[in-house]
C-alpha cells in the first residue's frame, strides 16, 4: 500500500460521512455537508476531487452518477493521524498530550478500562523517563 497523504479537517468531514455509510454519491455527501456546515455542492465537490487525487477514495460509475468508496477503513486512517501528529512531539511530551486528550474526550466505561489495561502492561516494560527526540543525541551529550 502507497503512504497516504495527510487529509485535511474538511476533507475528514467527507470521509466520515462515507465511512459511515459505507459508500455515497456525491450528492448524498453534498446534502448532509450542507446540513452539517452549511457548505456549498462546489465545496464538497472540490473536496471529493481532492481525496480522489490522493487516492483516499474510488468511484464507481452508477448511472450517471459515482459511487464514492474509501480505499481506507477509517480505523487505519486514524491510527497513521494519530502516529503521525505524534512523530511531530517531542517524545518527552507525549504523555503529558495524552493526558490531556483523555481529559477532554468523552470516552466510554469500556474505552476507560481498555486504556486502563494497556497502561498496566505498557507500565511493566516502560522507562523510568523518554529521552528526547528533538536534536540529536550526540548534540545532547556534548
Amino acid at each position: 500500500m502507497t503512504e497516504e497523504l495527510p487529509i485535511t479537517t474538511s476533507e475528514w468531514e467527507v470521509m466520515r460521512i462515507i465511512w459511515t455509510l459505507g459508500e455515497a454519491t456525491s450528492n448524498d455527501v453534498i446534502q448532509l455537508l450542507v446540513k452539517k456546515r452549511q457548505w456549498k455542492a462546489s465545496t464538497v465537490k472540490t473536496l471529493i476531487g481532492r481525496l480522489m487525487q490522493k487516492n483516499m477514495l474510488t468511484a464507481q460509475k452508477n448511472g450517471h452518477t459515482n459511487l464514492y468508496q474509501c480505499t481506507v477503513s477509517e480505523k487505519h486512517a486514524m491510527e497513521k493521524e494519530a502516529t503521525r501528529l505524534f512523530k511531530n512531539m517531542c517524545a518527552m511530551k507525549n504523555g503529558q498530550v495524552l493526558v490531556q486528550l483523555i481529559n477532554e474526550l468523552q470516552l466510554s466505561q469500556t474505552d476507560i478500562q481498555n486504556l486502563q489495561s494497556v497502561l498496566v502492561e505498557k507500565q511493566k516494560t516502560a522507562p523510568e523517563m523518554v529521552a528526547c527526540n528533538c536534536i540529536p543525541k550526540e548534540e545532547v551529550e556534548q
